[in-house]
Formats: structure tokens, C-alpha cells, sequence
């Protein structure tokens, strides 16, 4: 028969366990709604982010939302070789050099024959170029997004055309990276600071146009390595 003492002792022992686990887990994070409308219509997007998030918006029926830091992956430089190697190696390094998940198949119309023996070398190079190397010959998905829809989105938003733009409670430090891996543009925040946050929405602009509403919303400057302006 266990003794009263004993179970008391236990009882005791599980509470204090069982408080431990429930601070250090911290506090629950808050969701966020992140909501983009195209002008015309043509689409509209909704993601929910523990964090802050970015959106854009075009009135061609291409509407996007991603979670804040999530496509600064795009601009981490790689250092990486397939010799004699298959389309299914080279993904896999890319997988595990990024902690990403990563995936890519041959498709009919691509390039890539299923059993292709392929050479990649990539020293320094942002991911983006990996990625695009397969994009080019099949369908690469990221994170389970295809990421043919990343490479429609910033040849529109480098070609000028213009969005409903948005950036919610964001490190305007996080929001460049952001848009340095997504659009390989050489941003660098010159003046103010980095941890500033982000929180804007402007419609009818251009990229060049909305990074400057960031810069004057956030009291700091971004600009082009290159020049340090648009």
C-alpha cells in the first residue's frame, strides 16, 4: 500500500513539472491576418503569420502573400558542385545546404529528361540561381509552393508594373532581406534603424515607389549598394 506521504510527495513533484513546462514555453504566438485585393478584382490572397507579413497584389490576376523573413532564403549564397551527378542530388544538396524542403520533377514540355546525367557548380551564388537552373527545366516547388509564381512575381515587380503593396509589423531590416532574395536587387539600409517596423499599404505602385514609403514611413533610407538610391 503506497504511503499518504509518498503520493503527496508525487502529486507535489508532477505540479512543479508541470509549471516548469507551461513558463518555459512562453507565452502563445499572435496570428495575423495578412489580406491583398487586386484593383480589378482579378484576385485576392489571405495569409495568417505569427509574425508580420508582405503582399502584393496585380491587376493581371497575380496576387501574393508570404510571412515575413520567409523569402530572404532566396538570397543565401551556396557553394556547391554535382559532378556527373542527377537532377535529384543536386535538389537534395540545395534541400540540405537551406533546411528548406525542396522538390523537383521532370515535367513533359521541360527540359530534363528523367535519368539526365547533369555537371552544376555554384560558388557563392544566391539560391535563387540553383532554383532557377531547375525552374528552367521542370517544376521546382519550395516549401510546397511552386516556385514559378516567385519568378512571375519579380520579373513584374522589376519590370515597373505596378501592385497593391503591403508590409505588416515588420523589421524593415527583415523586409529587405525580404526583397533582396526575392527580386536580387542590392538593397542596404543606409540611415535610421534596422529594427525599425514596417507597417504600410499602398496601391498603385510601383517596388521602387513602395521602398520608399518604407524608407520615409520607417525614417530611414534604403537604397542600391551601387548608388544608395533608385
Amino acid at each position: 500500500m503506497t504511503k499518504p506521504s509518498a503520493v503527496l510527495l508525487t502529486t507535489v513533484l508532477l505540479l512543479a513539472l508541470l509549471s516548469t513546462s507551461i513558463h518555459s514555453a512562453g507565452p502563445p504566438p499572435v496570428f495575423q491576418d495578412c489580406y491583398c485585393r487586386a484593383s480589378d478584382g482579378s484576385c485576392s490572397v489571405s495569409i495568417s503569420c505569427s509574425g508580420g507579413c508582405f503582399k502584393a497584389c496585380h491587376s493581371n490576376g497575380d496576387c501574393y502573400a508570404e510571412c515575413s523573413g520567409a523569402m530572404e532564403i532566396f538570397g543565401v549564397e551556396l557553394t556547391l558542385e554535382v559532378s556527373e551527378g542527377s537532377y535529384s542530388e543536386l535538389t537534395s544538396k540545395l534541400a540540405k545546404s537551406t533546411g528548406k524542403e525542396i522538390t523537383f520533377t521532370t515535367t513533359p514540355t521541360g527540359l530534363a529528361k528523367p535519368d539526365e546525367i547533369i555537371n552544376v557548380g555554384m560558388k557563392r551564388a544566391p539560391l535563387w540561381e540553383g532554383l532557377q537552373y531547375l525552374a528552367d527545366r521542370g517544376t521546382v516547388r519550395v516549401g510546397g509552393k511552386d516556385f514559378e509564381s516567385y519568378i512571375r512575381l519579380r520579373q513584374a515587380l522589376l519590370s515597373g508594373q505596378r501592385f497593391n503593396l503591403g508590409v505588416k509589423n515588420t523589421p524593415v531590416n527583415t523586409f529587405v532581406n525580404d526583397m533582396i532574395g526575392l527580386t536580387g536587387l542590392p538593397l542596404r539600409i543606409t540611415k535610421g534603424r534596422p529594427m525599425s517596423i514596417a507597417n504600410l499599404e499602398l496601391n498603385d505602385v510601383t517596388l521602387y515607389e513602395f521602398i520608399d514609403g518604407v524608407s520615409e514611413q520607417t525614417g530611414t533610407r534604403i537604397g542600391r549598394s551601387s548608388d544608395d538610391q533608385f
